[in-house]
């Protein structure tokens, strides 16, 4: 299913309207007309993306049914739902995303550089890709270097809530060596005060973020069959006063009745205000280097691509009391790295039969130390925990193929097979909580693995010129592992290991051209059963008090269920389209955490019940830019309790501007009504229970920006 738009519309005769017959899939691995992939699938084409502003990984949900990107704060992990699937910041993303063919499991809000597509391909796709793909997959394409000379620059100032900001980016391609060798170049800087304002801060830092991202292309043509591709980049990432974590209290008046003459000072809380006096800071650098070789044999085509990923990320500054209170904070420092090897063999595009087949060799190794800062103190004075390590090694081997079997009528099966090894080696020790106890780390030194097959079959049939039916089924999984984890000594129970999870998906779709293919009607219907759910939840005692870090288990057990519509193209050579709706009702047919934690029948926590957009591009005259924007989210549960809520929503975007060969500017409102929309799970307060009320992450407030651009 499509969500895309066509080339600049300008004065055009009716016959020369961009078509949706334009668009194609490269996410299927064979390049297919999206009208023809039976799949559901929303592809953003480059110009819906410079038409959206679309310049980081968090905006693409908006524009996608029945996919949420869920977020810890601004400068938190993204965690990805697709379908109900829900995904969160301590289990592996269910969702796969490759960018320039490189996965990345773990996701922060990453920059992407100049992009040309991106696909999101819904349901379990590990008989096309190496990385996990058990909920869907997200494919994103930057621009290649071309063989003749581009430059674009960008600058942008935006203004919310009286504190302001700004963005710079500069992208350079071209030829090298004429024909044969050409290179790009992008670096962007964003400079700007943090939605989330701390006002009782230790250290007298209420929150900024800096943010560098650079990246670095080559490719290589040396003839018509080979092309090598390199990339690298690097993006780093400086917060002063934030930790990467933040929660509000859903309701600040029991909040301010609880804290604020007692241990606020009198000072009381505002909807993107916290009160912590815990000294904060966040320092995050990725690097990245990878490299790709496609060679065309003529009957077969081989894709080859390695990769290897450095995270480092040093958060300071989780307020256990989310008051100013002189209690006790946490930090986490964490370095991981991770290593990537895949290879394709796929047949030509256009052949009666196609097929791929696939190897992949997936490596990565956490290193985490927890600390903690009780009573008052600087940046310098948190004193760690043991070391906790893990490692993983992912082996998988995968095929697909795609066959006729009626005039009209293919048949495509698949099968992945993948093992996994995990290791945890944990040393003994204890986190200090000061007056609120501590949580103990027992020495642990745990290894196990896991292997499953994983089949899947659809059944596409083209009716006609314009209509395709298809139904298909496959079964996801993901591995098991170990906590990295503490409790206090009333836990007993062992949490140290949760075990594998698989899950079955089934779905039937539709795929309507209209109007001489200048509009595609898509539709699918999905039922998808899990019956060894891995969830995460903290350990609480009868006060609502945390007796342990954050544990995952295995013995759930859920239901999604849903369906998702898109229409998409032009309606005049003036107006592009995008309207999208998804329903999903997904609930936990099985989850008992702990003696007194039953959350069986429950909504999945991060799902909300129903989501919509409606986008609207209008040219009505050379020059003159306007586009309008309505994204609506249903009602969402925050905690497995369904305790904590997030009401319906309806977020407006606007923009209007004045394009030239050369030169863009356009004025832009985003959340126009300044709507507050809380985008992580909720938590009772840490330290002290349950006190009336929950907290939890929040989404951006108005902003008003001027973006100018210019081409050389």
């Amino acid at each position: 299913m499509a969500s895309a738009t066509g080339a600049v519309a300008q004065d055009l005769a009716p016959q020369d309207i961009t078509t949706v017959d334009e668009i194609v899939v490269t996410g299927t691995r064979q390049d297919t007309r999206l009208a023809d992939a039976p799949i559901a699938a929303t592809v953003l084409t480059e110009q819906f993306i410079r038409d959206a502003r679309i310049d980081s990984l968090r905006q693409i949900d908006d524009y996608v049914p029945n996919v949420q990107f869920n977020q810890l704060g601004q400068v938190g992990g993204t965690y990805v739902t697709i379908r109900g699937i829900e995904s969160n910041p301590f289990i592996v993303n269910r969702a796969a995303v490759y960018i320039d063919g490189i996965p990345f499991r773990k996701l922060r809000d990453q920059a992407l550089g100049a992009v040309e597509q991106i696909e999101v391909l819904r349901g379990p796709q590990g008989t096309l890709y190496g990385a996990n793909t058990e909920s869907g997959l997200i494919v994103i394409r930057t621009r290649a270097p071309s063989n003749s000379f581009e430059a674009e620059a960008t600058g942008s100032l935006f203004t919310f809530n009286g504190d302001m900001g700004g963005e710079a980016r500069l992208s350079l391609g071209g030829p090298l060596i004429k024909d044969v060798l050409t290179g790009s170049f992008v670096a962007s800087y964003n400079n700007a005060d943090s939605f989330v304002r701390n006002e009782a801060s230790s250290i007298g830092e209420r929150g900024a973020i800096r943010e560098t991202f650079v990246q670095g292309k080559l490719r290589w043509t040396p003839n018509e069959r080979l092309t090598v591709d390199l990339v690298t980049s690097a993006a780093l990432l400086r917060a002063p006063g934030l930790y990467e974590q933040e929660f509000l209290p859903i309701d600040r008046a029991r909040y301010d009745a609880n804290y604020s003459a007692a241990f606020n000072g009198g000072r009381t809380s505002g909807r993107y205000t916290l009160l912590n006096d815990a000294p904060k800071r966040t320092v995050e650098d990725e690097y990245l280097v990878g490299g790709n070789v496609n060679y065309d044999f003529g009957g077969a085509v081989l894709d080859v691509n390695a990769s290897w990923r450095s995270l480092s990320s040093d958060s300071q500054g989780t307020d256990l009391d989310l008051t100013a209170l002189l209690g006790a904070a946490g930090a986490s420092d964490d370095d991981e790295t991770f290593w990537n090897f895949e290879a394709r063999l796929s047949s030509p595009r256009g052949n009666k039969v196609q097929w791929v087949v696939g190897l992949n060799h997936y490596r990565s190794r956490e290193d985490q130390i927890l600390a903690t800062l009780v009573g008052p103190g600087g940046l310098d004075d948190y004193s760690p925990a043991p070391l906790q390590s893990s490692r993983s090694r992912d082996y998988a081997a995968f095929g697909q193929v795609t066959v006729p079997v009626l005039a009209n009528v293919r048949l495509t099966g698949g099968l992945r097979y993948e093992r996994a090894e995990r290791d945890k080696n944990q040393l003994a020790g204890v986190l200090d909580l000061g007056p609120f106890g501590s949580f103990v780390f027992p020495a642990e030194d745990l290894n196990d693995s896991y292997e499953e097959l994983l089949p899947k079959v659809s059944l596409d049939w083209r009716v006609n010129d314009g209509l395709l039916l298809y139904a298909s089924a496959a079964k996801g999984w993901i591995p098991g592992g170990f906590n990295l984890g503490a409790a206090t000594s009333a836990v007993t129970t062992d949490f140290a290991r949760y075990g594998p999870e698989t899950l079955w998906s089934y779905e039937v779709g539709a795929k309507l051209e209209l109007l001489d293919r200048r509009l595609l009607l898509s539709g699918a219907a999905f039922i998808i059963d899990a019956d060894n759910w891995q969830e995460y939840n903290v350990l609480v005692n009868a006060a609502g008090q945390a007796i342990s870090t954050n544990l995952i288990t295995s013995d759930a057990a859920i239901r999604s269920r849903g369906f998702e519509v898109e229409l998409t193209g032009k309606l005049t050579p003036q107006l592009d389209l995008s309207a999208s709706f998804g329903y999903v009702d997904s609930k936990y047919t099985d989850y008992r955490f702990s003696a007194t934690q039953d959350f069986t029948g429950n909504k999945v926590k991060l799902v909300p019940e129903y989501d919509a957009s409606l986008a609207a591009s209008w040219r009505p005259w050379r020059g003159l830019f306007v586009r309008g924007e309505a994204n609506a989210t249903g009602r969402t549960p925050l905690n497995p309790e369904n305790l904590a809520t997030q009401d319906a929503v309806v977020l407006l975007n606007a923009q209007i501007g004045w394009e030239t060969d050369r030169w863009t500017a356009r004025l832009y409102v985003e959340n126009l009504t300044d709507e507050l929309v809380y985008t992580s799970s909720a938590y009772t307060n840490f330290a002290f229970g349950f006190d009336g009320t929950y907290y939890a992450g929040v989404g951006k407030p108005r902003i008003f920006g001027l973006q100018v651009s210019h081409k050389w």
